[in-house]
């Protein structure tokens, strides 16, 4: 009796594995980014689908954003969560400083690099206005409210000297788009990787200039940026050169998420990197080494991939 009992016993749990509802629950992730209009929303897009290729048990799923300071914020109180941030970003809010004065970021982690912010500056062609400080006196959207290009924009007027005489305007920089087709504001600015998709939409329809930082005005940011060049034909009618500035950007999680899991979409990431270069032109770009100007500490399963491939993290990220 007690073996056919046991029999029994065992053929159930056999036909309780084939039953599809008693399959192993997939680990679900969130990837939040940026606006869906974005090219940081497209890199967030290509990114998951290259976890999900790499590791069928898990499943990311992304959001949208209106910024990186609320990306960073959401990290104190959201589990199996990433997210994307510019490290100059992550590491004031490890210091508790400015907006982050609350405190209780220590818990970010470093994944991987992703594509820099390139910071556009753009008007409309017909404004008259050919320099950054010729903004003054004109209505102007930094960027979209509470997004990194917005605070580097604001930064870079006010060590130019003209942060207090441009007509700033805080909307959404969807709606920024429109105003400036519309004639409400002389221009706007947006962080994103080039070519940046907003610039290319209004490039396509309205004639636009693109103002550069002068090299004597980029020595008082080169801290903070690195210079980037904007190749002449990359957008509609800008026919020349455009010298700007870049940061770089990377993807962040908590260190609530499971090491297991974060070793695995790591793995999952670098190994299937065709997938995620086919997002968009700038991944291509994409190098390893950005890894170690993440600032914040590499979490211990997405180290453990680091280590096992061979590459050297930052004694000051482990």
């Amino acid at each position: 009796m007690q073996k056919k009992w046991m029999l029994g016993f065992i053929v159930a749990l056999l036909c309780a594995s084939l039953v599809p509802g008693a399959a192993v629950a997939k680990t679900r992730l969130v990837l939040k980014s940026a606006r869906q209009t974005s090219t940081y929303y497209t890199f967030a897009v290509g990114q998951a689908n290259a976890i999900m290729a790499g590791d069928p048990d898990v499943e990311v799923t992304v959001e949208d954003s209106p910024g990186s300071m609320v990306n960073v914020k959401q990290s104190k109180t959201r589990t199996n969560y990433l997210f994307t941030s510019p490290p100059v970003l992550i590491a004031a809010a490890m210091a508790g400083k400015g907006k982050f004065k609350d405190g209780g970021y220590d818990q970010i982690r470093s994944l991987w690099p992703i594509p820099g912010l390139v910071m556009h500056w753009v008007v409309r062609k017909d404004s008259g206005v050919t320099s950054l400080r010729g903004l003054a006196g004109k209505r102007f959207i930094p960027g979209g409210a509470g997004s990194a290009g917005a605070r580097f924009t604001m930064q870079v007027l006010d060590v130019i000297g003209v942060k207090d005489k441009v007509k700033l305007l805080q909307v959404d920089l969807n709606e920024g788009v429109q105003a400036v087709k519309n004639r409400r504001a002389v221009g706007f600015s947006t962080a994103s990787s080039a070519p940046a998709s907003l610039v290319s939409e209004i490039a396509a329809t309205t004639p636009i200039r693109l103002l550069e930082l002068k090299d004597a005005d980029y020595q008082k940011v080169s801290k903070k940026f690195a210079r980037y060049i904007i190749p002449a034909g990359l957008y509609k009618g800008v026919d020349k050169d455009v010298k700007t500035i870049s940061l770089l950007v990377g993807t962040y999680t908590v260190a609530s998420l499971p090491d297991d899991v974060a070793y695995a979409i790591t793995k999952a990431f670098w190994e299937n990197r065709k997938v995620w270069e086919k997002s968009h032109p700038a991944m291509k770009l994409v190098k390893m080494e950005g890894l170690n100007q993440l600032r914040a500490k590499v979490h211990p399963g997405a180290l453990r991939y680091y280590n096992e491939i061979g590459f050297k993290v930052a004694d000051a990220l482990k």
